[in-house]
């Protein structure tokens, strides 16, 4: 579904993905990065003989911990960022659903009666910040899937103005789905390189490599989390402005996932 990233100028930037249940084979724990052995479209619940349950687990528990540790330094906003159909400031009451996917979830839980506005990357993120105990200050940022490099940069360069040095940032959006014959998109060899590309420039914190991204490449690869982490590059001074850790790496559906957290030096 969705991998995220988030980052906090008092904390991290963290990460996360797909939903499913707790636990799950093996795990990097805090200090280190879980990489599952079953790689690419090999690890489709089908394919591998595993549930869902047991390919997620370790995912999910990456993402808690990414988005646990951005609360930890109780920054006075959260700024979520997460792609979708066009770009628009979201109000904090506005809510999303994952029915459509098969998962009885409604993000926030308590919600107005309104028809559900939320993308579905928004949906997530708000969901794990459900499960983490987030109940401050909000800005959900829609961003379209096709917002240029440039419009990406600018946006983000507001919203780390408008946020201010307090505030904390989650980004949620998918790699490439083009990892392996069972994939959603299809194999693309070019695929597995992308996603390799896109995890060293979180793990080095590097926004000219993230601005470099290819959107067309991406468009083609259907990665649609390019144009959220443009929006963070946009928001950062320079690269190795924070340590980076990454939790996870994977492609367990035929779709890339990473977690990534980081922490800004004082």
């Amino acid at each position: 579904m969705a991998e995220t990233a988030g980052a906090s100028r008092s904390g991290g930037l963290g990460g996360s993905s797909d939903l499913g249940g707790s636990g799950g084979p093996g795990g990097g724990g805090p200090g280190g990065t879980y990489r599952p052995g079953i790689h690419d479209s090999d690890g489709m619940a089908a394919g591998a003989g595993q549930s869902v349950a047991a390919l997620t687990g370790p995912l999910l528990a990456a993402c808690d911990q990414a988005v646990s540790g951005l609360l930890t330094e109780a920054p006075q906003t959260l700024v979520v960022v997460g792609a979708g159909e066009r770009t628009w400031r979201h109000g904090p009451e506005e809510w999303g659903t994952l029915a459509g996917y098969g998962v009885p979830v409604e993000a926030p839980g308590v919600h107005a009666d309104t028809r559900p506005e939320l993308p579905l990357s928004l949906t997530i993120a708000r969901w794990l910040l459900e499960r983490a105990g987030w109940a401050g200050r909000l800005v959900l940022q829609e961003v379209a899937f096709t917002a240029s490099v440039p419009d990406c940069l600018e946006l983000g360069h507001y919203l780390d103005q408008q946020a201010g040095p307090d505030a904390a940032w989650l980004v949620v959006g998918d790699g490439s789905n083009r990892r392996g014959m069972r994939s959603p998109g299809y194999e693309d060899p070019r695929a597995e390189d992308f996603d390799a590309e896109v995890a060293h420039a979180l793990t080095t914190v590097d926004p000219d490599a993230l601005a470099s991204l290819d959107p067309v490449l991406a468009d083609d690869l259907g990665c649609v989390g390019r144009a959220g982490w443009q929006v963070v590059a946009g928001a950062l001074d320079g690269p190795g402005a924070a340590d980076a850790q990454l939790r996870y790496e994977g492609a367990p559906f035929g779709v890339g996932y990473l977690v990534a957290d980081w922490r800004f030096r004082a």
